[in-house]
């Protein structure tokens, strides 16, 4: 059984890849980008725990406990090639529901953009990411293949999202350092306009019509 309910995070690598089978959790993601691209990247994922129970349960729980624990966690694999370097992956409670926190640099523009990239099995991009810059503008697009599938996992009910966030919350939020967000599309911006977090409901809608971009612009104070 695959964990699928909510496909646009695992697509665009903005939160855990490592799908195990019946592990859920809930997870916080926060992506904090540099005025050059470099950005830092924070996971920490709570009430890790497998749908399953009984002995089959237990060994999905200890399978994904060992590829933590070795550096076999997909997200931790992505970053490393990538270009990028995980600074530290701990347990915060080490046994079921299971709580970790894990922080990664990616030092250039380049590696923050292939984790956020992504290929299918023929080699096509079904994600491609770029940041870019010009003068004191900054923008991160990432750009999604049409995908009808995903499209329709993502056309929830309101009755729907509820019953999905009691049963496992996870939001991914983007920083950006030293300036203030302009413009967003498929993102929800905070007060201070310093962040954003994605917007799943606006990014079902988005998709609907096939291929689209989802962007975060800003500007930073000096270049």
């Amino acid at each position: 059984m695959k964990k699928t309910r909510v496909p646009i995070l695992a697509l665009l690598g903005l939160v855990c890849l490592a799908l195990h089978s019946c592990i859920t959790s809930d997870q916080l993601v926060t992506l904090t980008i540099h005025p050059d691209g470099s950005a830092d990247w924070v996971r920490f994922q709570s009430n890790i725990r497998s749908t399953q129970e009984g002995d089959e349960g237990a060994r999905e729980l200890k399978r994904f406990a060992e590829d933590f624990e070795t550096g076999r966690d997909p997200d931790l694999v992505r970053v490393r090639e990538s270009g990028g370097e995980v600074l530290e992956a701990r347990w915060v409670r080490s046994e079921e529901p299971y709580a970790s926190v894990v922080s990664a640099r990616f030092p250039r523009a380049a590696a923050l953009e292939a984790f956020f990239s992504q290929q299918d099995d023929r080699g096509e991009k079904v994600v491609e990411t770029r940041f870019t810059r010009d003068g004191k503008r900054r923008r991160l697009s990432i750009r999604i293949a049409r995908n009808d599938q995903l499209a329709a996992g993502l056309r929830r009910t309101e009755s729907d999202r509820r019953e999905d966030r009691a049963t496992s919350v996870s939001e991914t939020r983007i920083a950006v350092v030293g300036g203030r967000i302009t413009a967003v599309r498929g993102f929800a911006v905070a007060a201070d306009r310093r962040s954003a977090l994605l917007d799943l409901a606006e990014i079902g809608d988005l998709m609907q019509g096939g291929a689209t971009e989802l962007f975060l612009e800003w500007e930073v104070r000096s270049d």
